[in-house]
């Protein structure tokens, strides 16, 4: 078996190689990587005994996309530590922490276009919060509300796609079912979204992007189910962290072409989050608001607070379930209570049962 054979050698290099700090990242990853994933980042040559398919890490949503703690925590732990094969050696008692941040680092260079925002800047999802990183990925939500005469439960599946450098489409289907006067159900308003990222600053934690939404009047309005009117949206997003913290903002202006049939209004809506740690598969709480303000004068604000969690079901995290609340707490009351889930998958990350 001569690709772990190479393994076990580089390990015994490693291990009484320089002094920590006095080894390159180039000769680090030729010493320790280059036999499995080859000198050029693409994978192994013919002949190795590596049973499972290797990254190309000059494919650059791959060598951007992780989060640089959950490469360390593989690198230093091993394949397992993510729910990956146990081929993926442990170097945690040969590499240091630095030694691995910097081999990262040189991994990220295969990457032959600048521009991709690094996974750092992935925030996890809040629930009634859009983010503003781009993401391959593929939600199932659901969210159930209780007024004072009717009660409405609404599923949407949406499924997102990275486009360039720094753009996602995404295509989102609803279906609802209302029980006023009579239960109906049906699809509801198909939505089309662009996001583009504009900033995305590493050194300042911080990643801000600027969307459209189009919502067309695919659902029944008469059934309740739809708004009988296209609606479009222009949207900014953004998320900082400062310390363990991270709070994410989105700002809506939700503009129907026939005013009569949909409010036009403006949303801000902003979550704070504390992640339980710096892996993906950490737990995250957070309080997530919502504030309405009108554009025209038939149009009553609300403010609407409420509790989430975010619960990876992956030791990897890329298929997670959230879940949370919302009251109105001034305003006018749009309904007593309401109450959402989401359950995502990071397609390009792995299959969804890989936990």
């Amino acid at each position: 078996m001569p690709g772990l054979r190479s393994v076990a050698a580089a390990l015994l290099v490693l291990l009484f190689a320089a002094p920590a700090g006095a080894v390159p990242a180039r000769d680090l990853y030729e010493q320790a990587c280059a036999s499995c994933h080859g000198a050029d980042g693409r994978g192994a040559p013919a002949g190795t005994a590596i049973a499972v398919p290797l990254p190309d890490f000059t494919d650059c949503v791959f060598a951007t996309a992780e989060t640089t703690a959950n490469w360390v925590g593989l690198v230093r732990e091993g394949g397992r530590f993510l729910g990956m094969s146990s081929q993926m050696p442990a170097f945690g008692d040969v590499l240091s922490d630095e030694e691995i941040r910097a081999v990262l680092t040189y991994v990220r260079g295969f990457c032959p276009e600048p521009g991709y925002p690094i996974g750092d800047l992935n925030y996890r999802r809040p629930v009634f919060v859009e983010k503003a990183f781009p993401e391959d990925e593929a939600v199932a939500a659901t969210a159930y509300e209780s007024a004072r005469h009717t009660r409405a439960s609404t599923t949407e599946l949406s499924v997102e796609k990275r486009v360039g450098r720094r753009g996602q489409v995404e295509v989102a289907v609803p279906s609802s079912v209302v029980d006023r006067d009579g239960r109906t159900a049906g699809v509801g308003d198909v939505a089309l979204e662009y996001k583009h990222v504009l900033l995305a600053s590493p050194s300042r934690r911080t990643v801000l992007s600027a969307g459209l939404a189009v919502e067309l009047p695919t659902g029944s309005r008469r059934h309740g189910v739809g708004a009988g009117t296209t609606l479009v949206t222009p949207q900014l997003f953004s998320a900082h962290a400062v310390e363990r913290l991270v709070a994410q903002v989105q700002i809506r202006g939700e503009l129907p072409a026939d005013p009569a049939r949909a409010p036009r209004q403006m949303r801000y809506l902003f979550a704070l989050q504390y992640p339980l740690g710096p892996y993906k598969k950490n737990f995250v709480p957070a309080l997530e608001l919502e504030q309405t303000q009108a554009l025209d004068a038939a149009v009553h604000a609300a403010t609407l607070l409420g509790p989430t969690l975010y619960l990876p079901l992956s030791r990897r995290g890329h298929v997670a379930l959230g879940v949370g609340s919302q009251l109105p707490v001034a305003g006018i009351r749009p309904f007593n209570w309401r109450l959402a889930a989401f359950l995502l998958w990071e397609y390009r990350d792995g299959p969804f049962w890989a936990w």
